[in-house]
């Protein structure tokens, strides 16, 4: 970001001014948090009610979790508030076990726990011993931190596994590669996976992430049902019919450029050819600046443009950009850098855009701030004064 200008250092008033501001939406996150659990909002705990019906369903009955009529008639006995509707499970078979364990306790105590361990894993992999500077404080007071709690989903452990595998990279290659083989429990945030390893030849990285797919996948046909994938397999198009059936309820909480092109009324085809085009110049801004060395604004790219480059994702998501963005700003602060005025505006515009899109439309918005942070981003990291992680 050599090319614009930047702030000047803060004096010690303006920093007792911006911490203050983040103590103040960190507290409005809270209030908010608890304000929506007393409202008693059906069906309770937001979408992590489904994630704990999974777990308990698959407990039971393992690969019937693909059968999504037995599925719908297990949740609605659970909570017949759902009346004829229930949650769907599109997910590898990877990803149930995390939630069996959630699934024999308690909702309450499960969401708690949940939040709780995710959240705090994100955090750590974010910042490292560092959680508890201001840019711990900025992750708690984040939009993002806040939709993913009332939601109740999985985007802590998604930013978690993301940032702490590319973290972890140089000293422990082989703990590295087994986050982000878990990774692959949403399949749409590995896209850049086989870009940051190839193009910083991470061999044993690679070997251990094809390994732990490998071995988890074993342990869940063991685990549950040896057909458990093929039955994952055979039902996933049933799930992508239902999933364009309803693309109009969910344009609005989908930052991806599909999603806005979709709510704006554009042919299909056209979507798809500029999302494309898109990820295309996203894997190749991955591909240079890994080239070039593992930097934190290397791995604040891959962050930011795993939302960018899917076609599918939703604001729930977002924790790894808000993670991507606080390690950029930390590794200007610790370099001595100010962060400039333009990229400032650019986040909080984002995250405005983050709690608008809660309930409603604001077609390509998101996707063309964050494409402008990815371009910032990108300037820095190919700066000659990135630094370096050791």
């Amino acid at each position: 970001m050599t090319a614009i200008s930047a702030v000047p250092p803060l004096a010690t008033r303006d920093r007792r001014a911006v911490l203050a501001l983040l103590i103040a939406a960190a507290l409005y996150n809270g209030v908010y948090l608890v304000t929506w659990w007393l409202s008693s909002p059906q069906p309770a705990f937001g979408d992590f009610s489904g994630l704990w019906s999974f777990g308990k369903f698959a407990a039971q009955f393992g690969a019937a979790i693909y059968d999504p009529v037995a599925l719908a008639e297990f949740q609605q006995r659970l909570d017949p508030a759902l009346g004829g509707g229930g949650f769907p499970y599109p997910y590898p078979p990877t990803f149930l076990l995390a939630l069996i364990p959630l699934g024999m306790m308690a909702l309450p105590t499960a969401y708690v726990c949940w939040m709780g361990v995710t959240f705090a894993t994100y955090g750590l992999a974010t910042l490292g011993r560092d959680w508890r500077s201001p840019f711990g404080l900025a992750l708690l007071a984040a939009p993002t931190t806040l939709i993913n709690a009332i939601t109740g989903q999985n985007g802590f452990l998604s930013a978690a596994l993301l940032i702490g595998g590319l973290r972890l990279l140089p000293r422990h290659p082989v703990i590295a590669g087994s986050l982000l083989g878990l990774l692959a429990y949403k399949p749409q945030f590995v896209l850049l996976m086989p870009v940051v390893l190839l193009a910083s030849r991470r061999w044993i990285a690679i070997l251990s992430a094809i390994a732990t797919t490998a071995i988890v996948a074993v342990v869940t046909s063991a685990a549950l049902d040896p057909l458990i994938w093929l039955q994952w397999i055979v039902r996933f198009p049933d799930y992508q019919a239902q999933l364009g059936a309803n693309q109009a309820s969910l344009d609005h909480m989908m930052p991806t450029v599909i999603a806005g092109l979709h709510a704006l009324g554009a042919p299909p085809p056209a979507g798809v050819m500029i999302q494309l085009v898109l990820s295309c110049a996203i894997v190749v801004m991955v591909w240079n600046a890994w080239r070039r060395g593992m930097t934190d604004q290397a791995i604040a790219l891959v962050a930011v443009g795993s939302i960018l480059a899917t076609p599918y994702a939703m604001i729930y998501d977002m924790p790894m950009v808000a993670a991507g963005i606080a390690m950029h700003w930390k590794a200007r602060s610790d370099a001595g850098e100010a962060i400039a005025p333009l990229e400032i505006g650019l986040v909080i515009a984002l995250g405005a855009c983050m709690l608008a899109m809660i309930g409603h439309s604001v077609p390509l918005a998101a996707p063309l701030l964050l494409t402008l942070l990815v371009l910032s981003i990108g300037a820095c990291s190919a700066a000659p004064a990135a630094a370096r992680l050791r």
